[in-house]
């Protein structure tokens, strides 16, 4: 819908009490003048708790001056807001939105996506002192605009920060710049392409989640939060993974290009890991012993050779389905050559193949027994001596 024109009709709210929780705008046409009218709604509405914009289009520069008569001072009941895909045609004349700071005091969670945020002002952070989620997903951001939005007092509440496919280039500076935010607990800085990991960076207290997946990253090292409850790493190019992290209980690290299984002795109260896509040919009833705590072990599509060994184990443990939630239909033979594309729980190999030292072993006594045998007809028929007359 087009609003760019929209007027609201003046009515009575004692007449209107909508009991409407959400409001969202899709494809619609604002402009700074209907974006002021709109802000009358709220006055009808005293149970919304949710705005959503999606794809649409301010054609505007964030001018938003009401009259002193129709200005509203705040959302009301509203705690989450939700922009996504926002096209501003004169973005680099965008306004700092001075005008709606007090508008968005209470808000709780905010979610601007894909819209080309490059800076929060820091006045406009610090006022932010209920929020507690943003999403600045798919935008601008770098480093140096980042520590000028998350200045000293900024964001105080906030738990969680989605900065994902930004243009972020150190996971150091990074880790740096959000010191200042005391309660941030969750971070997810995905899908940006990070130079390789330092040994050291210091990061905020409370981090329990990071995601680092899809950054490009070839190596773990110290770095990481010794805090960290859950880790995803997934997506990169990781052929290891050696770091100890005592309160682990969620490792994320599928399609990366990991050979074996990480020592469970990294990670004593491991609950839950994910590590499909790699390159790990087999596990065994020790490796997953070395999980004190693991629950759920997601390892399909990887490349197994269906070897004597790891087909023995899996046949003994008839309740792998309790652990592997993935199995068996995900869990294929890569070789032997013969067992290729089948399913490992119903890979059968030749009885040659799983009993070669015993084949080996019959075989050389077998030949032992048939030399002696010889050895003792040619003495009793004095093979020997013919053996000289023949030379």
């Amino acid at each position: 819908i087009n609003v760019a024109n929209f007027r609201f009709s003046e009515l009575s709210a004692e007449e209107i009490n909508a009991p409407m929780k959400k409001l969202a705008f899709r494809n619609a046409d604002l402009t700074d003048e209907s974006f002021n009218e709109l802000l009358k709604l709220l006055r009808y509405t005293p149970e919304l708790s949710q705005a959503e914009f999606d794809d649409c289009a301010l054609d505007g520069v964030g001018d938003f001056q009401p009259s002193e008569s129709d200005i509203v001072r705040e959302l009301g009941k509203v705690e989450t807001l939700i922009i996504r895909r926002l096209h501003i045609p004169r973005f680099y004349s965008f306004n700092d939105l001075r005008s709606v700071y007090s508008l968005l005091e209470k808000v709780k969670r905010i979610t601007v996506e894909n819209s080309k945020v490059f800076l929060v002002p820091c006045e406009f952070s610090q006022r932010l002192r209920s929020l507690e989620f943003l999403d600045l997903s798919e935008n601008l951001m770098v480093e140096e605009y980042l520590r000028n939005s998350a200045c000293e007092g900024a964001w105080p509440s906030l738990q969680t920060l989605i900065l994902s496919q930004n243009y972020l280039k150190s996971i150091e500076r990074t880790g740096e710049i959000l010191l200042t935010l005391k309660n941030l607990t969750d971070l997810d800085i995905s899908r940006n392409s990070f130079r390789p990991m330092p040994d050291t960076c210091r990061w905020p207290p409370k981090m329990r989640f990071l995601n680092l997946s899809s950054t490009g990253i070839w190596a773990v090292k110290m770095c990481i939060p010794q805090t960290l409850e859950v880790l995803d790493v997934s997506n990169n190019n990781l052929d290891s993974f050696s770091l100890f992290l005592p309160r682990l209980r969620e490792l994320y690290i599928s399609r990366n290009k990991l050979k074996t299984l990480p020592d469970g002795s990294l990670f004593p109260v491991l609950l839950v890991m994910k590590i499909r896509e790699n390159a790990l040919s087999t596990f065994s009833k020790d490796q997953l012993g070395s999980f004190p705590k693991l629950e759920t072990l997601e390892a399909g599509d990887n490349h197994f050779v269906c070897s004597c060994e790891l087909l023995s184990f899996t046949l003994g443990q008839p309740a792998l389905s309790q652990v592997l939630p993935d199995w068996p239909d995900s869990y294929l033979c890569n070789s032997p050559p013969r067992l290729r594309g089948q399913r490992v729980q119903e890979a059968r190999p030749s009885v040659l193949e799983c009993h070669q030292a015993l084949l080996v072993s019959g075989i050389c006594c077998a030949l032992l027994l048939l030399i002696l045998l010889i050895a003792g007809l040619c003495h009793h028929f004095h093979g020997l001596w013919y053996l000289r007359m023949m030379w």
